[in-house]
């Protein structure tokens, strides 16, 4: 069930409970959890077991994917493809745990999700963002041709229990 997607360091897959502990320790983390708008910190094991639950239950083929990525077999990161209302275009989204930035990986997640967004999706538009303080995000998604298009002032996060600056990115791509 759900994809299987295989980079050259990377598989994205869906999340299974075997990889809650990791999840936890990873994405919980404070650092990697205020980059993003949807994960709390701390994040508890049992909360992301529940996650997982739904996150499987959940999963349609041409629905939104929230995929875990796995590294030498280990669950290390997270990734997802998901429209915000039905009208809307393709966003994706990523995380990568401390214990591999600065590697690459970012982008080649990213890569892995725009491919998959435009063969399985056919995304003609995919959108993405990251918070003012995280510019490094920012340059993953312009080395994978996105552009910024403009800035949302305040942009819930879960972890920072609070809003913060986003600025909000688009690549053009034209159906696989």
């Amino acid at each position: 069930m759900g994809p299987r997607i295989e980079t050259e360091r990377l598989t994205l897959r869906l999340p299974e409970l075997g990889d809650a502990a990791n999840i936890s320790r990873y994405c919980g983390e404070l650092d990697v959890a205020k980059m993003t708008s949807r994960i709390p910190h701390p994040y508890p094991v049992l909360a992301v077991e529940m996650w997982i639950l739904q996150t499987r239950a959940a999963w349609r083929p041409a629905g939104n994917q929230s995929l875990t990525v796995e590294i030498d077999g280990e669950a290390a990161g997270g990734g997802g493809v998901f429209r915000r209302t039905p009208s809307s275009d393709w966003e994706i989204g990523y995380w990568i745990g401390r214990p591999w930035w600065g590697q690459g990986l970012g982008t080649e997640l990213g890569q892995a999700l725009i491919d998959f967004s435009r063969r399985q999706m056919g995304a003609e538009r995919i959108v993405a963002g990251h918070y003012a303080d995280n510019p490094a995000s920012g340059k993953i998604l312009q080395k994978l041709g996105f552009k910024y298009t403009g800035e949302e002032p305040a942009l819930f996060s879960m972890a920072r229990l609070g809003r913060a600056v986003c600025k909000n990115m688009t690549l053009e791509c034209e159906a696989a």
